[in-house]
């Protein structure tokens, strides 16, 4: 009897060893305990503020059209894998065993939720990823190998420090030109990083002819995939010369082909993308001047936290743009928003800097010139408070008030309950600042704009006799206007009283109304009662128009004029807008 128990135990030990010289294991099990960074990826992208908010999206019951219940978790036969992966369009060999198999079950079963997280983020990622790709003529599930080496957390650094979405170490970054430096490290960029890590790939295949070979070398190094090719006698192929890898890389091109499945079928699996916080539509702005985080958030009324999620490769949240351009990555409304606030963020920079060092000069080019800006003059700081009030007047806009009061925009919004960007003239705002300040904030409401861009800005940007001499005329203006309007209105109401004219009262207002003025910025517009009409100058758009009346919004000016979706306006044409 312990004979034929023998020969069983040997038979099956065979048979085992067969199946594992075909599939590539029969321990897949073991080789995801194995593969300690594609566990701890996935543990760690949980740590980040935007994926821990991340909600299930509204699609997700339109979505589910197989009727799952909400907590279900489907599992199927092996025949029913082999057959989806074969069904997989895709120019790798995508193959199904137990070690595919063990994967599958760590990310359809183990790691749901940072799956349905990872789906969502491959929303903003994956676009990135295949228009690179594609460039390049590689095959776009490459993609997929991000999941792998980072879970998509563009801050993730291994135990050997290889950092950021495709994991480069440092001297491989400094080969495939990646900044590093005290300010910068690009590994962490989700374009420049991926840009290096398609050529990598490319060299890689170049090497080995073997799109399943490179992906391993790009884990191990091509000299370890060398080395597995000798030991397997000249093999060829990943699953030949499996048993020669390291442990750790056994496991990744089946960690890899997982991801590929999981992510095509993830229906099937009642998965579906979470709602991430980081906005889906970007845009990318050219910053060739140096220039911190805090500004840019305080006048574009965003956190400095967004910034961060989105520029990850600023490692101290300042762009050291002195001897060369960078790009600086923000929501798609904020990238124009920072364009026509661009002179503000930079004078509210200087101030900051100025305010905490009163020899800080801004022309000194030797390095950067960063001092930590928490707490700069901000009457957003601890202590006791006091509330003032401030009356809008013509050419303010939100961030310039907020600046000039040391708050946010989002602070300045909250307080006085405004929902939009938009504030009206003589508008009343409830301002909460230092106690021991508020005299001095008291006095911002005396102030001519000339005054406050002084103040905000700096005599020397506003110290010209011309500007001086303008706003005087325009108060003397004001008061000969004044007294002459006071005279004609005297003598026109004894000529009426003489002789009974029978011309309305209406008419005459009318006549007046149409008085040639101009807008905030000093551009001609013509008026009429209760409507004024503003000739488009080269390089308006409706947004920069509305900005110049203040109380007017883009959808008014539209429906004023009758124009429809994103109908593009002419310099020269004639655009109507109703007074509020």
């Amino acid at each position: 009897m312990k004979g034929h128990i023998s020969i069983l135990i040997f038979v099956c030990f065979c048979l085992s060893f067969s199946a594992f010289g075909q599939t590539g294991g029969g321990k897949g099990g073991e080789e995801v305990r194995k593969s300690g960074e594609i566990l701890s990826n996935l543990d760690t992208l949980m740590t980040l503020w935007y994926v821990k908010s991340a909600r299930p999206a509204k699609s997700r019951n339109s979505e589910n059209i197989y009727k799952y219940k909400a907590d279900e978790v489907p599992s199927f036969s092996d025949s029913v894998y082999a057959k989806r992966i074969r069904m997989i369009q895709s120019p790798l060999p995508l193959a199904y065993n137990e070690t595919v198999k063990a994967f599958i079950d760590l990310y359809a079963v183990r790691k749901r939720d940072q799956v349905e997280k990872m789906l969502g983020l491959s929303e903003i990622y994956f676009p990135i990823f295949e228009e690179v790709l594609d460039r390049n003529r590689m095959p776009l599930e490459l993609k997929y190998l991000s999941i792998v080496e980072s879970a998509l957390n563009t801050r993730a650094e291994s135990r050997v420090h290889a950092t950021g979405l495709w994991q480069f170490m440092y001297t491989t970054a400094n080969l495939y030109n990646l900044d590093i430096n005290s300010f910068v490290d690009q590994r962490k960029d989700p374009v420049k990083a991926t840009e290096a890590a398609a050529l990598l790939l490319k060299d890689l295949h170049g090497i080995f002819g073997d799109w399943f070979l490179a992906i391993a070398a790009y884990n191990c190094g091509p000299g370890n995939v060398n080395k597995a090719i000798r030991r397997s006698g000249g093999k060829r192929t990943f699953w030949e010369i499996y048993p020669y890898l390291p442990a750790e890389t056994r496991g990744y091109v089946p960690a890899f082909i997982a991801v590929a499945y999981v992510f095509h079928y993830h229906r099937e699996h009642n998965l579906y993308p979470q709602e991430v916080t980081l906005p889906k539509f970007v845009d990318t702005v050219i910053v060739n001047k140096e220039i911190d985080f805090q500004p840019i958030a305080k006048v574009l009324d965003m956190s400095v936290e967004e910034l961060r999620d989105l520029n990850p490769q600023y490692t101290r949240d300042i762009i050291p743009a002195r001897e060369t351009t960078y790009t600086l990555r923000l929501p798609a409304a904020k990238a124009s928003a920072y364009s026509e606030y661009r002179d503000s963020i930079y004078h509210t920079y200087a101030a900051m800097l100025k305010a905490q060092n009163p020899n800080y000069n801004p022309n000194d080019s030797s390095g950067i010139a960063k001092i930590t800006l928490k707490g700069a003059h901000s009457s957003e700081s601890f202590g006791p408070k006091a509330i003032v009030k401030y009356t809008v007047k013509s050419g303010d806009n939100l961030p310039f008030i907020a600046s000039l009061f040391d708050v946010s925009v989002y602070n300045l919004k909250r307080w006085n309950h405004i929902r939009n960007h938009k504030v009206g003239v003589g508008k009343k705002l409830a301002i909460d600042v230092p106690a021991d300040k508020a005299k001095y904030y008291k006095k911002i409401n005396t102030m001519t704009m000339l005054q406050k861009k002084r103040e905000l800005y700096g005599h020397r940007d506003y110290n010209s006799d011309k500007e001086d001499k303008k706003e005087e005329k325009t108060v003397k203006t004001e008061s000969q206007d004044s007294t002459a309007t006071a005279e004609a209105t005297s003598v026109k109401d004894k000529k009426t009283s003489a002789k009974k004219t029978k011309k309305p009262a209406e008419n005459q207002s009318v006549a007046k109304d149409e008085t040639p003025e101009k807008d905030d910025a000093g551009t001609p517009v013509k008026s009429k009662a209760g409507i004024k009409y503003y000739v488009v100058q080269k390089g308006d758009t409706l947004w920069s128009i509305a900005q110049r009346f203040p109380g007017v919004t883009v959808d008014e000016i539209k429906k004023a004029n009758g124009l429809k979706g994103n109908q593009k306006i002419q310099p020269g044409q004639k655009i109507k807008i109703l007074k509020g």
